[in-house]
C-alpha cells in the first residue's frame, strides 16, 4: 500500500513537471521568435556571446549602408590595440536615415550591433562580450541624434566620421576648441560635421549627456538655431534639458511655429506652477485668437504676485491696444522679445541685443524689428553665414528709411565702424547711381577691410562695383584722382568676379586688375601662372598654391628675384602642437576630429596674418580627409585677404575725391527738406550716436516686405 502511494507520488510529479516544460516551451519559442524578428538574430538571454559568433551579423550579405549597418564597423583601436583600416572611411556612400526614424530606430541599431561590435573587441581583446544594457541603449541613441546630411552637403561626409575617435576626445575638443569665424570654408564644415546625424565616438554610451551638451554649446554659440531646433526636439523631457526645452519654444514662437510649441506649453502647464510656463500660455492663447484666455491667464498671473511690468505692459498693448511705454534695457529677456513681436511693438537695437547667440537665426526672422535692429540683425546673420550677401542687400534694401547722402554715411563709418554704420553706408552707397559712387566704393571696402570685415562685404560692394563702371560720366571718376578709385573698383570686380565682361574694357586693364584675375583664374583651373604672384608681391603663397596641387614645375627661379619679394611680412604662427596633432588625425583620417582641430587652429587669427606654411598643413590635412572642396576653398579666402590688403594699399586718401563727391552730391534729402551742400561735412570727433539719426530719417512702417525675408 505504501509503495503504491509513492508510486502515485512520483506520478504526480512527473505529470506536474512534464505540464511545466509543456507550458514553458511555447513561451520561451515566443520569447525567441520575437527576438529574432526583432534582432535578426536569438537573443542571448545569459548576456554572454562567445567570441565566435561575431561575424553572423555580416552573414546576410551587402546592403545600403546606413546607421544601422554602420555600427558594425565600429571599433575603439586605442582600447584594442589594433589599427582600423581608414580606407573604408571614404569608400562608403554618404546615405542617411530620414530624420524623422531615427529616435524610432536607435534602440534596435544598438540591440542589433553593439553584441557584434563588442564581440569583435573581445576577440582582440580575449573577454568575453557582455551584451549592451537599457541604459547604453538610450545614451547611445541620445549621443546619436542630428542633422540628416542633405544630398548638395559637404563631399564625403558619412556616417562614419568620428570612426577611430574616442568620446572623451570628442568632448575634449568641443570644451576647448573654437569656431573659425574667419573663415566661411573651414567654419561652415565643422559645423556640418557637429551637427551630423552620424554613429557616435567610441565609447559614447558612457558619456552620452556631456557629449550631447558640448555639442549644443557649440551649435549655439555659432547661432546655428535651425540645427539646433532639431537636436533639442529630439532630447527626452528631463529636467537636465529644461533650459533647452524652453529656449526651444521660444524660438518656435519666432519662427511662428505656434501649433509646435504651444503643444510643449499645454504639456507643462498641466503639471507645473512655474510662471513662465503659464505666460508662454497667455502668448499662445493671444496667437491662437482665444483673447478671453489670454486675458484670464494674464490676470491670474498678477493676481498671484507674479512681478514682471515689460510682460504685462506687453499683454495690455497685444489685449487691449494700449501703447507700451520704452522698456528699461535691463529689464528685457527674450521671451520679451517674442511678445513684443506678438504684440506688433516695435523691437529696438537695445532689445535685440538680449538675444543670446542662439536665437541668431530666428533674430533674422522677427518682423517687427526697429529700422536699425533691422541692418544690425542682418549683419550679424551675414557674419554668421547664416544668410548669404544676395540676401542680406535684399534685407537693407528693403528697410524703410529716408535716402541718406551717402558721403555723410562714410564719414560716420570711418569714424566709428560698427555692424550698424557698415549697413548704412552700404545701403547709401547702393542708394547712389552716379559717378561718384565709385570712390565712395573705394573708401568704404578700405573701412570694412580694417574693421575685418573685407571678406564679408567683398561680395555685396563688388555687385555695386559691377553696376558702377557701367555708370556715365565715369571719366569725371578717373581723371579726380587719376583713376585710382576706378581701379581699385575694377579689382574687387575681379576678385570676386574673375570672369566678368566688365573687365575687359581696356581702360580697367591696370596690372593688378589683370593680375588680380590672372591669379584667381589660376586657382579656378589649376594652370600655373608666376606672373600673378610676381607682380602682386605674393610669392610667399607660394606654399598655398603648391597645396593645392598647382605646381610650376621647372622654373629658373634665379630669373625671379629682381621682382618684388615681400620679405618684411609679419606673419603670425598657429600652434605647433595643434598642427601636429592635425596632421595625426588627418594621416588616420579621422575625418571628424581632423575638422575640430582645423578650426581650433585657426582661433581667431586673421588669415592674411596667418603663415602660409602653415595654412599649407590645413589645407593638405583636408585632402588627406577627402575634403579637398573646402581645402580650395579655403585656400582662395586666404588668396583673398591677401589680395583685399593690395587694395588698400593702392585706395586713395579721402581727401583727394572729396571734391567729385561734393560736386555731384549738390542736394541731398535731410529732414524731408532740400539742403544744398556746399561744403564738406565735418566729422565729430569719437563715436557718434547713430539711433537718433536713424529715428529721425525713420518711417512709420518698419515691417520688411515677406518676400525678401523668405528668399
Amino acid at each position: 500500500m505504501k509503495t503504491c502511494q509513492n508510486r502515485l507520488r512520483y506520478l504526480v510529479f512527473f505529470v506536474g513537471l512534464m505540464a511545466s516544460f509543456a507550458s514553458f516551451g511555447p513561451t520561451c519559442a515566443l520569447a525567441q521568435k520575437m527576438a529574432t524578428s526583432a534582432n535578426e538574430g536569438p537573443v542571448n538571454l545569459l548576456g554572454l556571446s562567445p567570441p565566435e559568433n561575431t561575424s553572423n551579423g555580416n552573414a546576410q550579405g551587402a546592403s545600403e549602408p546606413t546607421i544601422e549597418n554602420a555600427f558594425n564597423v565600429v571599433t575603439d583601436d586605442e582600447a584594442a590595440g589594433s589599427t582600423i583600416n581608414q580606407s573604408t572611411q571614404q569608400a562608403v556612400p554618404s546615405t542617411t536615415l530620414p530624420l524623422q526614424n531615427v529616435e524610432a530606430k536607435t534602440e534596435a541599431i544598438v540591440r542589433e550591433n553593439a553584441t557584434a561590435v563588442e564581440a569583435e573587441q573581445s576577440s582582440v581583446l580575449g573577454k568575453p562580450t557582455v551584451t549592451i544594457g537599457l541604459r547604453d541603449v538610450e545614451d547611445v541613441g541620445l549621443a546619436a541624434i542630428g542633422i540628416r546630411q542633405p544630398i548638395d552637403g559637404a563631399e564625403n561626409l558619412n556616417e562614419l566620421i568620428w570612426r577611430g575617435t574616442a568620446a572623451s576626445r570628442a568632448t575634449f575638443l568641443y570644451e576647448n576648441g573654437s569656431l573659425a569665424p574667419q573663415s566661411r570654408a573651414i567654419s561652415s564644415l565643422t559645423l556640418e560635421v557637429v551637427a551630423q546625424e552620424a554613429v557616435p565616438p567610441v565609447g559614447a554610451n558612457e558619456m552620452a549627456r556631456a557629449l550631447v551638451k558640448a555639442r549644443l554649446d557649440w551649435l549655439a554659440a555659432a547661432g546655428r538655431s535651425d540645427d539646433l531646433a532639431v537636436l533639442v526636439g529630439r532630447l527626452p523631457n528631463d529636467d537636465e534639458w529644461l533650459d533647452w526645452k524652453k529656449w526651444l519654444v521660444e524660438y518656435q514662437l519666432m519662427q511662428r511655429l505656434d501649433r509646435d510649441a504651444c503643444t510643449v506649453v499645454e504639456s507643462y502647464i498641466t503639471t507645473t506652477f512655474d510662471p513662465y510656463w503659464h505666460k508662454l500660455k497667455v502668448i499662445c492663447s493671444s496667437v491662437q485668437d482665444d483673447a478671453s484666455s489670454a486675458r484670464f491667464g494674464a490676470d491670474i498671473l498678477a493676481a498671484s504676485g507674479v512681478e514682471d511690468p515689460v510682460f504685462f505692459a506687453l499683454v495690455d498693448e497685444m489685449l487691449r491696444g494700449t501703447e507700451a511705454q520704452v522698456f528699461d534695457p535691463a529689464l528685457v529677456e527674450a521671451l520679451h522679445v517674442v511678445l513684443m513681436d506678438a504684440a506688433h511693438h516695435e523691437i529696438s537695437l537695445d532689445s535685440l541685443d538680449v538675444l543670446p547667440p542662439q536665437m541668431a537665426q530666428g533674430a533674422v526672422a522677427l518682423r517687427y524689428l526697429g529700422t536699425d535692429a533691422r541692418l544690425v540683425s542682418t549683419f550679424n546673420g551675414l557674419t554668421k553665414g547664416l544668410i548669404t550677401p544676395s540676401e542680406a542687400g535684399n534685407l537693407w534694401r528693403s528697410v524703410t528709411i529716408e535716402p541718406e547722402v551717402a558721403q555723410s554715411a562714410l564719414a560716420r563709418h570711418q569714424s566709428a565702424s560698427s555692424p550698424l554704420t557698415t549697413a548704412m553706408t552700404w545701403r547709401a552707397i547702393a542708394d547712389d547711381t552716379s559717378a561718384s559712387r565709385v570712390p565712395l566704393i573705394a573708401q568704404a571696402m578700405k573701412t570694412d577691410i580694417a574693421a575685418g570685415n573685407g571678406q564679408i562685404m567683398l561680395p555685396l560692394y563688388a555687385e555695386l562695383a559691377s553696376e558702377a563702371l557701367t555708370f556715365s560720366s565715369l571719366d569725371s571718376a578717373i581723371n579726380a584722382d587719376d583713376g585710382q578709385s576706378v581701379a581699385a573698383v575694377a579689382m574687387l570686380v575681379a576678385m570676386q568676379q574673375p570672369e566678368s565682361a566688365i573687365l575687359a574694357d581696356i581702360g580697367f586693364s591696370t596690372t593688378k586688375v589683370t593680375t588680380t584675375r590672372t591669379l584667381m583664374q589660376m586657382l579656378a583651373s589649376g594652370e600655373w601662372s608666376h606672373r600673378a604672384l610676381a607682380d602682386l608681391d605674393l610669392w610667399t603663397l607660394l606654399p598655398v598654391i603648391e597645396a593645392l596641387g598647382i605646381l610650376p614645375g621647372e622654373q629658373e627661379w634665379l630669373d625671379f628675384l629682381d621682382l618684388p619679394d615681400n620679405q618684411n611680412a609679419h606673419y603670425q604662427p598657429l600652434s605647433p602642437l595643434l598642427l601636429r596633432a592635425l596632421n595625426a588625425a588627418a594621416e588616420k583620417r579621422r575625418v571628424a576630429e581632423t575638422v575640430l582641430l582645423a578650426s581650433w587652429a585657426l582661433a581667431d587669427i586673421p588669415l592674411q596674418d596667418i603663415n602660409p606654411q602653415d595654412v599649407a598643413v590645413i589645407i593638405n590635412a583636408m585632402n588627406d580627409i577627402g575634403q579637398t572642396r573646402t581645402g580650395r576653398m579655403f585656400a582662395t579666402e586666404v588668396v583673398k585677404t591677401h589680395l583685399l590688403s593690395r587694395f588698400s594699399e593702392i585706395v586713395p586718401p579721402m581727401s583727394e575725391f572729396s571734391s567729385l563727391v561734393m560736386d555731384d552730391q549738390t542736394v541731398a534729402v535731410v529732414d524731408n527738406d532740400l539742403a544744398a551742400i556746399n561744403e564738406p561735412m565735418r566729422v565729430q570727433d569719437g563715436p557718434i550716436e547713430m539711433t537718433e539719426s536713424i529715428e529721425k530719417n525713420s518711417v512709420g512702417g518698419t515691417d520688411v516686405d515677406n518676400a525678401s525675408q523668405e528668399e
